[in-house]
């Protein structure tokens, strides 16, 4: 499994395109640092805006960035791992490897999680810098109408970072289940997206899929389940389903 997911990796970071991508992703994070330090305030919700400060700036950086993110650079990762291959026919060297065929996908998985790791690092590595170089490290401030000081803040950054981390794994999970019923790419995407969009209308308690930030400042400031409930069931239904597909899907042909 080590070396399968090695060269996952390997392979992912061969392509000029994720090259390309991680460094345009910088570049717009590095923009949004810069307005949203600009205008000095972050808005966690339509009607309540907070000044920013050394602590805060990581979450509002993310809530800036994430949209993009969970539309755009996640979606093209995960589809074109998932997807280009099965398409060039490699897939078929399955059948002659020593491996069991879940395994090239759970290092697949592993593989896309880490790229996951990494954009979140991208941001929350310039948003770190941008706050202590830029904005005041304002020691305790109200957020969401609780008292917070440096140490609580911290932790504070950790949870939204983890949870949001955990909803692109959910992401993952849909984008995995779609591939393999759906070998075309520029399909893949669409459905993926109308699938984000339609959860939005199907139920509000989904919305953390394109207003991910949001549902998690909800989420931590109220006794709420639903986000991890939901997020549980769906890698579960996801993760599993696509193992199940994926072990009996024909590469000969």
């Amino acid at each position: 499994m080590k070396a399968l997911f090695i060269s996952e990796w390997e392979r992912l970071w061969s392509q000029r395109k994720s090259k390309w991508m991680i460094g345009i992703f910088t570049v717009i994070v590095l923009l949004q640092a810069w307005f949203l330090r600009y205008y000095g305030v972050g808005i966690y919700n339509n009607d309540q805006q907070v000044p920013l400060n050394t602590w805060n700036f990581p979450w509002f950086l993310l809530k800036e960035s994430s949209f993009l993110l969970t539309l755009i650079f996640m979606p093209v990762f995960f589809l074109n791992s998932l997807n280009v291959e099965y398409n060039s026919g490699a897939y078929r060297l399955f059948l002659i490897r020593p491996f069991k065929r879940k395994s090239f996908l759970i290092s697949k998985w592993f593989s896309l999680a880490l790229i996951v790791l990494v954009h979140l690092l991208i941001i929350l590595g310039i948003s770190i810098a941008f706050g202590f170089i830029f904005l005041k490290p304002d020691n305790d401030f109200t957020f969401y109408g609780q008292q917070k000081n440096a140490i609580e803040a911290i932790l504070y950054t950790v949870q939204v970072y983890g949870l949001f981390f955990i909803i692109q794994m959910c992401c993952l999970a849909l984008a995995s289940l779609i591939s393999v019923i759906i070998s075309n790419a520029v399909i893949s995407f669409f459905l993926l997206i109308g699938l984000y969009v339609g959860c939005l209308y199907v139920s509000s308690q989904l919305s953390f899929f394109l207003l991910s930030v949001q549902s998690i400042f909800h989420t931590l400031s109220t006794t709420s389940n639903s986000l991890y409930v939901f997020a549980f069931v769906i890698m579960l239904v996801g993760f599993g389903a696509c193992v199940r597909i994926w072990s009996k899907k024909e590469f000969t042909s």
